[in-house]
């Protein structure tokens, strides 16, 4: 866990695919989650050893090697040929590497099976070419070898029978088969995997199973009464609706003839209670819904209302698909059953009259809600947020100049739990230091939300994001969605690994973009509000009016409804908006409304954007990355 924290800034909690070992796509299981990268680890790939023996590499000890988010991944695996993940286990004298998975497998050094060939089989610890004796492909690692008849085999070849009986398919016997036949469609009747050089075929019924199949095989009769009062029995191949959760993905369903009743392998464990980041209450699951035409929360597409789905006690026409509710990113895979529901009060005000409020962040005074003020009146900044107040309702503070809030702001709960990392985050009053959200990254300084061990937290902007996500630019709802780097935001252009987007079309929007101001003043328009463009299409061409580059129009900007003059969206804003000029004994942001632009420190160049960080009040830098680059050197 030690050689983890290093490279990457983790918490622990649970999730899907390992980062580290490429496996859990389907299954939550705890591990460990960092907010920067977007990868997740598990908890025993995350406290692997740092050094391995492995028979198929016995001259040197195997260490183990962790590469950061930015370094690419290259090789493969020299034993089962995958792609190597972030973390495998390295030879670096012998450039050879095996990943977590293959290292932890028990190594077979003898062979004996008279079926396949009457003399003992023995592991080759070398990378050599030679070919199969049954399945006559040629390879070119790790063979198992008879050395009195000089003949080489494949290990799952040397180990697998010619005929087997088969639990799940009783009626005739299966044939081992190293070629797939044109006629099948090449995948595993159970599991669904692309059939390797090895399998266990029936030609009479078209059924094939792979060899982790063919050795571990479903139980052909079970009794679940988590899933059904009475016993299932395996019927594979057979069209069905899971009356569980009223999908038809899987053609291997458990059936009860009694009850016309058919699930799921995999619905066989739906937890009963849980709650998901899309709606603010616990949902439940039921067998079947009231008739009706019932949508789904999270897909939107249709639901069978005689098969099982989640529904909401307290909010009538609510309901889910069992798969929608159970996906990554939307449950956190707790089960509530057993858990009381949080009934704590989370207001962070209370109500004294009718436009009047104590807040717990200024309990001192009264605060008094204000419909609008002056749009051109800089002083007006609210304490939550840090932003400036134009044109939106605010609270004022009746007895002093201390606090002024936005409406939206004072109205934030005290408690939630966050949509990004699903961990219970409590909103604290205005922060002293300078903080990095962990959601859009983001320098910051004012209220946040923050978990108890203070490993992540979110500015009042990130924190208020709840699902669905409704943003003027598009007209679908926004969800949130994790990538591996390699999407594309459609307000910016940029890629990142944490996006709310679209699930009816490809548009996504990563969160910095999403908690965009959508008026802005700009020192180069005095007398107007800068508004925020979604991008236009066109041939027209328009540039910037603070750094005097072309400007992209397919790309969000700010204009001047009035003077028609545009604006990049870093050159309008820069990397400090979000935090309120004023002092402190080692941050100071100021406004960069001067006659001759600063210097920064950084770049060697007149900063031009709109505000300026100084730093012990002997250093300026213009922008988050003079700043970071300062540091390093």
């Amino acid at each position: 866990m030690e050689f983890l924290d290093k490279v990457y800034s983790t918490y622990k909690t649970c999730g899907l695919k390992c980062a580290a070992c490429n496996l859990g796509d389907n299954f939550y299981s705890d591990g460990y989650y960092c907010f920067r990268s977007g990868f997740f680890f598990h908890e025993e790939c995350a406290n692997s050893k740092q050094e391995v023996f492995n028979p198929y590499h016995p001259q040197h000890m195997l260490k183990i090697k962790l590469l950061s988010e930015i370094e690419d991944v290259h090789g493969e695996c020299k034993l089962c040929r995958g792609k190597l993940p972030k973390m495998y286990y390295y030879c670096s004298l012998c450039d050879f590497a095996i990943d977590l998975i293959c290292a932890k497998k028990s190594v077979t050094k003898k062979i004996q099976d008279p079926e396949n060939h009457e003399h003992p089989l023995y592991l080759v610890p070398e990378m050599t070419m030679f070919t199969c004796r049954i399945c006559e492909l040629l390879d070119d690692r790790f063979p198992y070898k008879c050395h009195l008849c000089e003949l080489s085999f494949h290990k799952d070849c040397a180990e697998s029978p010619t005929k087997i009986n088969y639990s799940c398919h009783p009626n005739h016997l299966l044939k081992r088969l190293t070629r797939v036949p044109g006629y099948t469609d090449g995948k595993c009747c159970l599991c669904g995997s692309k059939l390797h050089m090895v399998f266990y075929h029936c030609s009479i019924c078209n059924f094939s199973v792979d060899l982790d199949c063919a050795k571990s095989p479903p139980p052909v009769t079970l009794l679940d009464p988590k899933a059904h009062g009475h016993q299932l029995t395996l019927l594979p191949q057979r069209i069905f609706v899971c009356n569980a959760c009223g999908m038809s993905d899987d053609p291997n369903p458990y059936v009860c003839l009694q009850c016309n009743f058919m699930i799921h392998r995999s619905c066989r464990s739906i937890p009963h209670i849980i709650k998901i980041n899309r709606h603010v209450h616990r949902i439940r699951y039921y067998q079947s819904l009231n008739a009706g035409d019932w949508k789904c929360g999270v897909c939107q597409k249709e639901i069978i209302w005689t098969c099982g789905a989640y529904s909401c006690l307290k909010c009538p026409g609510l309901a889910f698909h069992a798969k929608c509710a159970t996906k990554f990113g939307i449950w956190d895979g707790t089960e509530h059953e057993d858990i009381n529901e949080d009934t704590t009060d989370s207001d962070s005000y209370k109500v004294i009259e009718e436009g009047v409020i104590k807040h717990f962040t200024h309990e001192k005074h009264m605060l008094k809600l204000k419909e609008s003020s002056d749009a051109y009146d800089e002083c007006m900044w609210c304490n939550m947020c840090t932003y400036p107040i134009f044109s939106s309702p605010f609270y004022d503070c009746r007895e002093c100049d201390e606090f002024i809030v936005h409406q939206k702001c004072a109205y934030l709960p005290k408690k939630i739990k966050d949509p990004f990392y699903m961990l219970p985050m409590t909103l604290r009053s205005k922060l002293d230091k300078l903080c990095i959200c962990s959601a859009c990254h983001n320098f910051f300084r004012g209220s946040a939300y923050g978990n108890d061990d203070n490993q992540v937290c979110l500015d009042v902007r990130c924190g208020s994001i709840s699902e669905p996500f409704v943003h003027e630019s598009h007209p679908h709802s926004l969800y949130i969605n994790y990538s591996t780097g390699d999407t594309n935001c459609n307000a910016c252009g940029n890629k990142a690994t944490m996006f709310l987007s679209c699930e009816e079309c490809e548009f996504g929007l990563d969160i910095k973009c999403s908690t965009l101001p959508k008026m802005v003043k700009h020192k180069n328009d005095t007398d107007h509000l800068l508004s925020l463009c979604y991008g236009e299409k066109g041939s027209l061409k328009y540039w910037c009016e603070v750094c005097e580059e072309d400007l992209q129009p397919n790309k969000w900007f700010y204009s001047c409804d009035y003077c028609g003059i545009t604006f990049h969206i870093k050159c309008t804003l820069g990397d400090f908006i979000w935090i309120k000029p004023g002092e402190d004994r080692r941050f100071s942001v100021i406004s960069n409304n001067h006659i001759n632009r600063l210097y920064c420190d950084g770049c060697k160049s007149r900063c031009k954007f709109s505000s300026i960080l100084k730093f012990f009040e002997k250093y300026t830098f213009c922008s988050v990355n003079c700043f970071n680059n300062y540091c390093r050197t």
